[in-house]
């Protein structure tokens, strides 16, 4: 059963992406090209489009954004989907790009995945659970660091079953990367990890960080270090 009444979710769209759109629109824009620059004017856009209930829109504005693995827009466009407004409504869609907004990070996105678990079969699930791990295994093919950590989180909290082997081996490539707040992840993982399939992973993953050729993360802050 869902948890929103029908009148709730018409009520929802509008109040969750005014609550993110708050949070990027007082953000300062630390742009860096035009790139950038336009990608922050069309989801300012896309969110004006939602202030101005052109939700068709808003969605067509939300979309090369979420496949472009802006968290918000997926987060946007899982609100809209599950609410049916800029298109009909459509939850394995809504699931979909829910599931991706929270290995993005993005609060509130669990409550939608939750509510579309609830309203789907299990196959529906089944089919978007590959769906969501295609996907990130495509921006890691393609060179995306900030994967690395999603796909590892993917293998523990998307999954129907925790899969701690593969999720140690994309810590542990993360941690070699020098990205944030990866070692208690890998060390903790590890702990669920058979003894007699340790080193096996341990070679897995240096095969695959040998085989990606990832350009370490430089950390920015003061100091030089990231704190992981």
């Amino acid at each position: 059963m869902l948890l929103w009444s029908a009148a709730s979710i018409l009520r929802a769209p509008l109040i969750k992406i005014c609550l993110i759109a708050s949070l990027v629109l007082v953000a300062p824009i630390l742009a860096k090209d035009a790139l950038a620059n336009d990608d922050d004017r069309a989801f300012k856009d896309a969110v004006q489009a939602v202030k101005a209930r052109d939700y068709g829109r808003a969605i067509t504005l939300f979309e090369p954004q979420a496949k472009a693995a802006k968290h918000d827009a997926q987060y946007n466009m899982a609100v809209l989907l599950q609410a049916g407004k800029g298109r009909p409504r459509n939850y394995p869609d809504a699931l979909y790009w829910s599931w991706l907004a929270q290995l993005g990070g993005i609060e509130g996105a669990e409550d939608i995945a939750s509510d579309m678990l609830d309203a789907l079969t299990s196959d529906d699930v089944k089919t978007v659970r590959t769906l969501v791990g295609d996907a990130l295994k495509a921006r890691l093919d393609n060179g995306d660091i900030n994967a690395i950590p999603q796909f590892a989180d993917y293998h523990l909290t998307i999954l129907e079953e925790p899969d701690y082997n593969t999720a140690y081996i994309w810590y542990s490539i993360a941690v070699a990367l020098n990205i944030p707040d990866m070692v208690d992840l890998r060390d903790d993982t590890e702990s669920n990890v058979e003894a007699k399939n340790l080193a096996g992973l341990q070679a897995k993953a240096s095969e695959l960080f040998a085989t990606y050729k990832f350009e370490p993360f430089i950390p920015t802050g003061k100091g030089g270090t990231n704190g992981s």
